[in-house]
C-alpha cells in the first residue's frame, strides 16, 4: 500500500520502537517480552521501509542513524536483529 510507504510512516515505525522499547524497561516477565518482540518486528519493517523510499541522502543518513542506535538498544535487550 503506497500510503506506507512515506517518510512519516518511517518515522512514525521509529516512534514505535521506541516506545515498545521504553515500554519494556518498564515491565518485566510477558510483558516484557511482547514489548521487546514488538519493537524487534518494527524495527524490521523500519530497515525494509528505509531501503524502499529514495530519500535525500541527509533525511536517509539522520534515519539510518536513529536506526542504528535502536538496533543497539534492541541487542542490549537481548533481540536477535
Amino acid at each position: 500500500m503506497e500510503k506506507f510507504r512515506t517518510l512519516e510512516h518511517l518515522k512514525a515505525q521509529v516512534t514505535v520502537v521506541r516506545w515498545h522499547l521504553h515500554a519494556a524497561e518498564l515491565d518485566n516477565g510477558e510483558k516484557m517480552r511482547r514489548h521487546l518482540d514488538s519493537a524487534s518486528l518494527t524495527y524490521q519493517g523500519a530497515l525494509e521501509l528505509l531501503a524502499q523510499l529514495a530519500l535525500p541522502d541527509g533525511e536517509n543518513a539522520a534515519i539510518a542513524g536513529q536506526l542504528a542506535e535502536l538496533r543497539e538498544r534492541l541487542r542490549a535487550a537481548g533481540q536477535p536483529v
